[in-house]
């Protein structure tokens, strides 16, 4: 399957963080796609996504004020991916930067669409560790072996 889709800024296209456990409790946040591509030819398969941190969401007030905390403190906004894979492969390994972040993450792409049209929606879930985490909450400050996953359900339209 071979092509070139763009994946738009629409409401509920969002990616999803889960994080480990995090003493007692574990994190999940969402945040919106603000720009994306997927392009699979003969040569590779290429996906490119902007995430908007600055509208990231958790479920819980005061971890969205600690992640709000974490992205003023780096003076980010959006989270920039660029992921590469081999041909006839929907999987890519790239780097995931945000300020002055950058992490290794690999992702893999399924087609979700209807069967007339497979990649009109696609999956894309992968999973990192980030290492030591310091997070402004009273009794957490330090996370080490910090990991989450990555799980979105993004709508393509075809360029």
């Amino acid at each position: 399957m071979q092509g070139d889709w763009t994946i738009p800024a629409v409401e509920g296209a969002e990616v999803r963080l889960r994080s480990g456990s995090i003493g007692l409790m574990s994190v999940e946040a969402t945040a919106p796609i603000s720009a994306g591509r997927l392009i699979v030819d003969r040569d590779a398969t290429v996906l490119e996504l902007s995430i908007a941190l600055g509208r990231l969401r958790t479920g819980n007030f005061i971890l969205q004020t600690a992640a709000r905390s974490l992205i003023s403190a780096h003076r980010v906004q959006d989270l920039v991916y660029s992921g590469r894979g081999p041909a006839g492969v929907l999987a890519v390994q790239g780097v995931a930067t945000a300020g002055d972040i950058a992490l290794e993450l690999a992702l893999a792409i399924t087609p979700v669409g209807p069967g007339h049209d497979p990649m009109a929606e696609i999956e894309v879930k992968g999973s990192a560790t980030v290492g030591t985490v310091h997070i402004p909450l009273p009794g957490i400050g330090t996370v080490d072996d910090f990991a989450f996953d990555v799980d979105a359900r993004l709508r393509t339209s075809a360029d």
